[in-house]
């Protein structure tokens, strides 16, 4: 009987010890702990002329909830141009900022080409950049564009969508 109690007890013991790790070591969904200080999407230029930057940066963050998602997004155009500016409109469905470009990509003439990101494009022309957001080239029941405005220099969208 004593040693069928051994083999019990242990058992209680690794599986405490098991429950103990599990707890203070959570599996986490992030793989790299604190903020996000880098752009988590990167655009392709496609240059036609000129110096012009290899990529555009986003930040883009989705928050899900049943039945659509609210989008932020963050454009990294301190990586090209000093200042930006937000171009007045009422569009709820389209907004535009245009950057005048540094002096070492003044030059540059091209455009982002992403296929699966077709609603957020960067353009580099006559020295400046243009950074838009067009929800007409989503195909949703429902979306709207719900705040723009311009955060540390840098064009900053929030949007929301629907099934």
């Amino acid at each position: 009987m004593q040693n069928i109690l051994q083999p019990k007890k242990l058992a209680v013991i690794v599986a405490s010890l098991l429950a103990a790790a599990t707890v203070s070591h959570p599996i986490s969904a992030q793989t790299t702990p604190g903020p996000i200080a880098e752009p988590n999407v990167k655009l392709n230029v496609q240059r036609t002329s000129g110096t012009c930057p290899q990529t555009v940066g986003l930040w883009w963050i989705t928050l899900p909830y049943e039945g659509g998602a609210e989008h932020t997004v963050i454009a990294d155009t301190k990586a090209f141009a000093d200042s930006v500016k937000l171009v007045a409109s009422n569009n709820k469905q389209f907004v535009e900022f245009i950057a005048p470009l540094r002096s070492n990509y003044a030059s540059c003439v091209g455009q982002t080409r992403n296929q699966e990101y077709k609603f957020y494009t960067a353009q580099f022309k006559n020295k400046k950049a243009y950074f838009r957001v067009d929800l007409r080239k989503i195909n949703a029941p429902a979306q709207e564009i719900t705040y723009k405005t311009i955060t540390a220099s840098r064009p900053y969208v929030r949007w929301a969508i629907a099934d």
